[in-house]
């Protein structure tokens, strides 16, 4: 079976969430002998996203001129994977064409924006090109139950349509045990020697919630401050003043550091690193931190909200995500026991051997062979 594929998100320059998820599911799903993959994305990488790349995998960079009004997705994409002699196209990022040509599956992990975003008129215009896609569909895969009640209850996609296959953490996410290795991340990251440090994921995004991540840690007692660090990661340029400002006003006398993009090679030294992954994000349509944090051994804060309390069952601590006291109680609650914190690793180590990229990628190919016979 030949399966073409949208793959500008593997392709992209710093790739986030669904592009590190398409990736790892490529990687598995080309070590089954029955597929072939065209891959299809529009601009050069800066590095090779598959440096050691199965036959099966086909990268093809394709464009149209003047591109303009989504004519890659809607129309170069379909004509492309029609010559291509696909049985089946996949859309792994929420959209994709209204008249794929062949059975298309398309994959939708949130539809966050419609739901906190909703009267702002791009909102609008995301959505209504995901619904179609919906509709050209024979399945809508995603990864949360959370997300498919959402498809049903926003879009009205049916229930049968929907099929909910969770995803998985890279396999890189296990403890790091190099000393030199720790060391060094501290070094780079602007970690005072010594000091223990909670680790957060920042962005501009409101969702992300770092305007209540740095208000709950202002609210933690000064014995507290004092004797942990902050470090927030993945602070956009255009972010990276207006927080600053915040943190200086909340917290005068330090003890924390806004960084920008964290590479993803680096993120298992600086979560086995860290005493605690601190990420109380407002709405997630899965939540690949708490998956990568657990297999680096490392306790996890999150969110008692939206698709997180399916990924994370009991081995965080869930706190309301909107209320800067309840974050600020459960860091109490997990930087003041060392014991507490070695519990909550142990749990969530356990918690992610149950997702694993080889049962994903069997999954898939499952549904795979379902809609493109």
């Amino acid at each position: 079976m030949r399966v073409a594929v949208d793959a500008r998100q593997v392709y992209r320059a710093n790739r986030r969430g669904i592009g590190k998820a398409l990736r790892l599911m490529l990687q598995h799903l080309a070590v089954l002998p029955q597929f072939e993959f065209p891959l299809f994305y529009q601009t050069e990488p800066a590095e090779n996203p598959f440096p050691e790349r199965p036959t099966s995998l086909l990268p093809r960079r394709i464009d149209i001129p003047g591109d303009r009004f989504g004519l890659w997705e809607q129309v170069r994409l379909p004509v492309a994977a029609w010559r291509a002699g696909a049985d089946l196209l996949y859309c792994p990022a929420n959209t994709g064409p209204r008249y794929p040509g062949r059975p298309m599956v398309l994959t939708v992990y949130d539809l966050i924006p419609l739901v906190y975003d909703a009267q702002n008129p791009r909102t609008k215009v995301w959505g209504q090109a995901v619904a179609r896609a919906a509709r050209a569909a024979q399945k809508v895969h995603t990864a949360s139950a959370y997300t498919a009640s959402q498809l049903h209850s926003v879009l009205g996609v049916p229930h049968q349509k929907i099929e909910l296959i969770p995803i998985a953490a890279d396999p890189q996410f296990v403890p790091v045990t190099d000393d030199d290795t720790i060391a060094a991340i501290r070094r780079q990251y602007g970690v005072p020697d010594g000091q223990p440090f909670v680790l957060g994921f920042a962005a501009s995004d409101p969702r992300k919630n770092t305007r209540r991540v740095l208000e709950a840690w202002a609210l933690l007692p000064v014995a507290f401050r004092e004797r942990y660090f902050l470090l927030l990661v993945g602070v956009q340029d255009s972010a990276m003043p207006g927080f600053q400002q915040l943190a200086t006003e909340l917290l005068p006398h330090g003890g924390w550091r806004l960084h920008g993009y964290a590479a993803e090679a680096q993120l298992p030294a600086l979560l086995t690193a860290a005493e605690l992954l601190c990420y109380p994000s407002l709405a997630e349509g899965f939540g690949l931190p708490v998956l990568e944090a657990f297999g680096c051994g490392t306790a996890v804060l999150t969110s008692n909200t939206t698709s997180l309390p399916e990924v994370a069952g009991t081995a965080a601590i869930l706190v309301d995500p909107e209320d800067p006291r309840a974050i600020a109680q459960g860091l109490r609650d997990a930087l003041g026991s060392d014991a507490v914190r070695a519990e909550f690793a142990r749990a969530g180590h356990l918690r992610a051997q149950g997702f694993t990229w080889p049962i994903v990628a069997e999954q898939v190919a499952e549904l795979f062979a379902r809609v493109g016979r």
